[in-house]
């Protein structure tokens, strides 16, 4: 007999993964830790998941496939490379005061050593760094220098640190005033 999911346990599991991946790392986020924190038994975390690893991939696939999909979209929208860079960081703003653990989660792992991230995601998200470097390169909007990885670089790194950096100091949503002093920085590192 098939064994039925209790969809709330697994979302309980999945925000109990991020927190304590955002608050202990992911070294230090056992499927035990987890498991007690979302409130239910090792067994059931086993059930869905064959570990850790398996779980917290999984999460990181949902949240990237996420920002992916608005990512691509606004690539293939048409809108100028600026607009379209404007656009992403307003994304992630919003991602952060939303839902500031998702990004946590994401800057952790992305500067984690012991998690190696999955090769579809590095892909996907190069692919699209390309058509974005294509567009600037194209409509001149950006140093004729900068390099995908450049790209990547500047792009998500910025925006993860400068997002990392404000939860540090603050308490606060991310307000207009920062939001545009970080599309400064972003627009200073590329021009």
């Amino acid at each position: 007999m098939a064994r039925i999911t209790d969809q709330k346990k697994v979302q309980r599991l999945k925000q109990s993964t991020m927190e304590l991946v955002v608050e202990k790392g992911f070294g230090g986020a056992s499927v035990a830790l987890i498991s007690k924190d979302a409130q239910v038994a090792s067994g059931y975390f086993y059930m869905h998941y064959a570990g850790k690893y398996e779980m917290v991939n999984a999460i990181l696939h949902e949240v990237y496939q996420e920002v992916l999909v608005k990512f691509d979209d606004l690539v293939n929208h048409g809108y100028s490379f600026w607009e379209t860079v404007e656009k992403i960081v307003l994304h992630f703003i919003e991602i952060a005061n939303t839902e500031p653990v998702k990004i946590k989660f994401l800057y952790v792992l992305t500067n984690d050593y012991s998690f190696v991230l999955d090769n579809q995601i590095r892909e996907n998200t190069y692919r699209i760094i390309k058509r974005l470097l294509d567009i600037g390169l194209k409509s001149e909007s950006i140093d004729k220098n900068i390099s995908e990885d450049d790209l990547y670089l500047i792009m998500m790194s910025t925006i993860f640190q400068y997002i990392n950096l404000h939860f540090k100091r603050n308490k606060t949503n991310i307000q207009d005033k920062e939001t545009k002093h970080l599309l400064y920085l972003i627009h200073k590192l590329l021009k």
